[in-house]
């Protein structure tokens, strides 16, 4: 609420300009409105829980992941995942010695 210093009064009061109004409770709707033509089910289907079934190839991804060794996570994938970790690497440190070469190159230009 937003008060304002009355001058007469010296004292606080309710501002008048910035009082808010309509804060009365919202009227509530109908419901659901379904279009003319909705079928529902007579019975619900058996309930099996919140998730569905897991596939057993996941199962096997969380066991291969989740196990407790000294592999890091980013190669438990097998010889795949080293080739691309190898690769990053290597694209990364190209990529770090094109970034020091261009700046050697603009702080010490070649004379003419």
């Amino acid at each position: 609420m937003y008060y304002e210093k009355d001058t007469a009064t010296g004292r606080l009061s309710s501002s008048s300009l910035k009082t808010p109004t309509n804060m009365g409770a919202v009227p509530e709707t109908q419901g659901i409105l379904y279009a003319p033509g909705t079928v529902f089910p007579k019975e619900q289907p058996p309930h099996r829980g919140f998730y569905g079934p897991v596939p057993e190839a996941l199962i096997e991804k969380m066991r291969l992941f989740q196990c407790r060794n000294s592999i890091p996570i980013h190669l438990k994938g097998g010889p795949v995942d080293k080739v691309l970790f190898g690769s990053t690497l290597v694209l990364c440190a190209v990529g770090l010695a094109g970034c020091f070469q261009f700046f050697y190159g603009m702080a010490f230009p070649k004379k003419n």
